[in-house]
């Protein structure tokens, strides 16, 4: 081998750009249209991802970085529903077809599973005939479309789901004791464990990768900020204090770094901090909000 051709190899391993370098998936409305977006980690080379009628929203990365999963309403109708495109926008398909012929059925807030097979996300149904809404926890195979109903609560509202790092259980948020609490559900047993029970609305609950924490958002102290504590419920620490709407954490895949979005400069923008909440920055300035940030490794 040429020296030369040795030493940039090297030199590629030890500066850790192996071609997998982080990137931030979003939505947004600053193409007039709420669209996916794709950007570096520090904002910059900012790219859509998709440009269809109706909206697209709350993307969600497969761990390799080879998939996305997002909501749509581009087939028309009062719903929404999933798709999955590859990593670069390509082979857009359409992943559930839940819309009744009398009930409104919105799939959305959809998380992968760390093995890429299976996809876990909440079904609302909007009933006309009893005039009522009802959303549960459902998971669907990726290849063979098959879906299982995890939670059934017709009297409570269970939502914003998200597979725990070992794959095993699902994190979900319900009001099914009162206010919004954060619950754990184990997929081999059904059994549903209370993980918060502080007050005010507890939601959108994010576990770091090494499955010791949890990072979720919070209206406990007055307004919503984001707070992470261990996988048991306990040792709850408040990363921001600020006036505004602070929602939607998301960990880094080494844990190092969490995502969200905040309207603290006025519109909803994305904001990256370090795991402990110092060293907060914030990532978009664009017209229009962007939200629901989640990390893409770049394959």
């Amino acid at each position: 081998m040429p020296l030369a051709l040795l030493l940039a190899i090297i030199a590629a391993a030890c500066s850790g750009d192996d071609e997998r370098h982080l990137q931030i998936l979003f939505d947004s409305e600053r193409s007039g249209n709420q669209d996916i977006f794709v950007m570096r980690d520090d904002g910059k080379e900012v790219r859509q991802l998709t440009d269809a009628p109706g909206r697209d929203y709350e993307p969600n990365a497969s761990d390799d970085g080879s998939m996305i999963v997002f909501v749509s309403d581009r087939a028309g109708g009062e719903g929404a529903q999933l798709y999955l495109m590859r990593s670069d926008g390509s082979e857009v398909r359409r992943l559930t077809f839940s819309q009744g012929e009398s009930d409104t059925v919105v799939d959305d807030y959809a998380h992968w599973s760390p093995d890429g097979r299976t996809i876990v996300f909440q079904r609302t149904i909007i009933s006309e005939i009893a005039r009522g809404r009802d959303a549960d926890i459902w998971l669907i195979d990726i290849e063979t479309g098959e879906e299982r109903q995890l939670t059934d609560t017709p009297d409570a509202w269970d939502s914003t789901p998200s597979f725990s790092a070992d794959g095993r259980s699902i994190l979900f948020e319900s009001n099914r004791d009162g206010d919004f609490d954060l619950y754990r559900l184990d997929l081999a047993t059904s059994r549903v464990v209370n993980l918060t029970n502080a007050g005010g609305t507890d939601l959108e609950s994010s576990q770091s990768p090494d499955g010791s924490r949890i990072a979720f958002g919070s209206n406990r102290d007055g307004d919503f900020e984001i707070y992470v504590m261990d996988a048991d419920g306990s040792n709850v620490r408040q990363l921001t204090d600020n006036a505004e709407l602070d929602r939607c954490p998301h960990w880094s895949p080494d844990g190092k770094l969490i995502a969200f979005y905040s309207d603290r400069n006025g519109d909803r923008e994305i904001y990256v901090m370090n795991a402990d909440g110092s060293g907060v920055r914030q990532v978009t300035d664009a017209p229009g909000n962007d939200e629901v940030p989640n990390w893409l490794v770049k394959p």
